[in-house]
């Protein structure tokens, strides 16, 4: 005969592990950087609020939106802000374009949330991901016939 199976307590809300977590993008993101993205903002699960900085940024793409999209959604599913900050002039031109001015909350610059800064500093977390151009090399590499 077939036992029933214990009812699992329904878990209480766990709190954020974390008040803040800043994340800076320096440099040009496009494709190539989409996983590193999605790696860096998986970490920001266990944040009430998380900050992306665009302020050292210099060009996203299609996918970098994508992502960020994906990550409001999933922030606001488990009650927590998201916040955008820093954008330069023609990165906020693409989120206007888009309509994404209409679904981030966008904000000048860094003390234009001041919450961020009243956190204490021991549940604080701080990570940057940095573009380097690629490096060009001076030499002439083409290959042709002897003159």
């Amino acid at each position: 005969m077939l036992q029933p199976k214990e009812v699992a307590e329904p878990e209480k809300a766990r709190p954020f592990d974390l008040d803040v977590f800043f994340v800076n993008l320096e440099g040009e993101f496009d494709i190539a950087e989409r996983v590193r993205l999605l790696d860096a903002f998986a970490l920001t699960a266990n944040a009430s609020l998380v900050v992306i900085n665009f302020e050292k940024t210099h060009y996203v793409d299609s996918s970098v939106l994508e992502c960020l999209v994906s990550l409001e959604r999933a922030i606001t599913g488990r009650g927590a802000t998201l916040r955008l900050v820093g954008l330069r002039s023609e990165i906020q031109r693409i989120f206007d374009v888009c309509g994404l001015d209409r679904v981030f909350d966008i904000r000048a610059k860094l003390s234009d949330v001041p919450e961020a800064f009243d956190a204490d500093q021991s549940r604080v977390r701080r990570l940057s991901l940095i573009v380097e151009p690629a490096i060009e090399s001076d030499t002439d590499q083409t290959v042709g016939s002897p003159q």
